[in-house]
């Protein structure tokens, strides 16, 4: 059961909300044509420096420390 629990949590992160809308953005622009290819390509780029950037800073610097 811990590994469900572990599951949910983690699809409540910022990264993972942020993909999914990065997704559902993509998928919706593909069926009504709203945005061209260059503006959604620069969409999709700071949607994966976002999930980059903050899968690279420290969660809680005082972790580390203890």
């Amino acid at each position: 059961m811990s590994l469900v629990k572990d599951i949910i949590e983690a699809l409540k992160s910022k990264r993972v909300i942020l993909g999914i809308v990065t997704a559902a953005i993509i998928g919706v622009n593909t069926e009504l044509a709203l945005m061209d290819d260059e503006t959604l390509m620069k969409l999709t780029g700071v949607a994966a420096a976002l999930i980059v950037g903050d899968s690279l800073r420290s969660t809680n610097p005082q972790k580390d420390i203890k």
